[in-house]
Formats: structure tokens, C-alpha cells, sequence
């Protein structure tokens, strides 16, 4: 069943409207006095936000990180205490990268700069293949949501296995609604304009779907043949093999039951 569904723009990534999906999971779950257990997501809604929501809503999430993150830097490790990235190479200068400042990139994403100085890198016989050729400093960006992001890879890494069966389990479950959805749902392209009218789009398209889904689940009278047999003997015989079986027996064993069969010739007649 689909519990949160909306449109958004092309452009824009899944994680932007993570946090509007769960907020409409939240409430529908609420209504319905139903709790929910982990959530699940691939790579596309991984983002800070999206993690700090489920950190805020106490929510078992598993969410692959991005494709750009990097749990640590070759030749650099962090000192949590100094805040701070120390050079480890070996035949390097051993320099410090103290925080500077906090800054936007060219896609909006806040980070932390951390930079050396010119007097510990600008000698240093590694400078050429670590800083570049005429870069003297050697500077690290990280995200601000760092921290969170280190933790749901620990996370990932320490149960790999369990994780493995998660990703089969969403794949098979959510993967074959969004088929049907575009394929039989009208959704493969949605023609209205403005983000209100299409949002009506998304939700009439879920509707259906959920309506046909209930439908299904409906229950229907069995007919008499369909129920199990009690026979003499005192034993219920619930499966196929043993309903013919004793269909056979019951209708046999009645007085005056006439068998037809055909010749080459003409018909005969047998009583049983």
C-alpha cells in the first residue's frame, strides 16, 4: 500500500522531499494506530536532512550514503578533540589542517574548510602530488552533517548481512509499484501545470492504485465444493490430492449411480 505520496521537479533530488513523504507516512500511520518499525531507502534520499529528520523522529533508518562520501582521507586522520585533519604520510611534513570556516558551495551544500598553512606544506617534499604544482596549502571539505553521515556507514558496515536482506526486501516491495504506477497509472508523464495540480496527479494515480490493491483483499463466500470434506472415517483432508479422492469415494458409494461410457458401436450402461 502506498502511505505518502507527492510531485516534485524534475531537477530536484529524491532527498528533498524525503522529509514530506515521511511526514504524510507519520500521520496516516498515526490515524491508523500503527507504529513504524525501520525505514528503508536506496542512496537517492541520502542526504543531511534527510538524516537529521530521522534523528529527530527517533526512526530506524537505513539509507545508503552517496556516491561523493568518504568515510576517510588517504594520508589525513581527524582529531575529534582539536578539530583538526594531521598529516600521517610518511616523508611528509606532518602538518595540521585546523578549521577555518564554514562555507556554501556552488550547489548549496554548507561544508567545513579545513586548511594548512604555507610554511608547513610549502616545503614539504609531497607538496606537488598532495597540494598540486602551485599550491603551497593543502585544504579538506567535509559536509557539516558529517558526523551522521559517519555514523549510518558504521551502521551499514557493521551488519552487512542484515542489510543485504533490506535492499532485497525494498527492492522486490517498492520497485514493482513504481512499474505499475507509470506503466498502468497514468504516470509516465503528468501533463498539468503548477506544483499544486500535480501533486493531484501523484495522489489520484496512489488512490487507484490502493482502491484496486483493497479490492483484492475483499472476502468471498467459497462455494460447497471448495470446503473440506468430512467422511466417515472422522479425518479432514485439506488438500487437492485427497478433495478428489474423496469426491470420488462419496459419489461411488451412492445406490443407484449409473456410469456412461462409449463403444465403437453405441453407448452402454453400468450400474454401480
Amino acid at each position: 500500500m502506498i502511505t505518502g505520496a507527492c510531485a516534485s521537479t524534475a531537477g530536484s533530488k529524491d532527498s528533498a522531499i524525503f522529509a514530506e513523504i515521511m511526514d504524510q507516512t507519520i500521520e496516516n500511520f498515526k490515524r491508523n494506530e500503527i507504529q513504524i518499525g525501520e525505514v528503508l531507502a536506496d542512496a537517492g534520499y541520502s542526504s543531511g536532512t534527510s538524516l537529521q529528520y530521522c534523528e529527530d523522529h527517533n526512526l530506524d533508518a537505513w539509507i545508503p550514503n552517496f556516491g561523493q562520501y568518504k568515510p576517510e582521507r588517504e594520508g589525513f586522520i581527524f582529531n575529534k578533540k582539536e578539530n583538526r585533519y594531521e598529516c600521517i604520510q610518511e616523508g611528509g611534513n606532518k602538518a595540521f589542517l585546523p578549521f577555518k570556516r564554514t562555507l556554501t558551495d556552488s550547489k548549496g551544500y554548507e561544508k567545513k574548510s579545513y586548511r594548512s598553512s604555507e610554511k608547513d606544506c610549502g616545503q614539504c617534499p609531497l607538496r606537488e602530488s598532495c597540494c598540486g604544482k602551485v599550491t603551497k596549502f593543502k585544504k579538506l571539505e567535509d559536509s557539516i552533517h558529517k558526523p551522521l553521515y559517519d555514523k549510518m556507514h558504521e551502521k551499514l558496515t557493521q551488519n552487512k548481512a542484515y542489510h543485504r536482506r533490506l535492499v532485497k526486501r525494498r527492492s522486490s516491495t517498492v520497485e514493482p509499484v513504481l512499474g505499475t504506477l507509470i506503466n498502468f497509472f497514468n504516470l509516465k508523464r503528468i501533463n498539468s501545470r503548477g506544483m499544486s495540480k500535480a501533486n493531484k496527479h501523484v495522489l489520484m494515480s496512489s488512490l487507484s492504485y490502493n482502491l484496486k490493491k483493497y479490492l483484492r483483499f475483499t472476502v468471498k463466500k467459497s462455494s460447497v465444493l471448495a470446503q473440506v470434506i468430512y467422511l466417515k472415517q472422522g479425518k479432514n483432508y485439506a488438500s487437492t490430492k485427497s478433495l478428489l479422492h474423496s469426491l470420488k469415494r462419496e459419489f461411488l458409494s451412492k445406490p443407484n449411480f449409473t456410469l456412461i461410457y462409449f463403444s465403437k458401436n453405441k453407448p452402454r450402461l453400468k450400474s454401480a
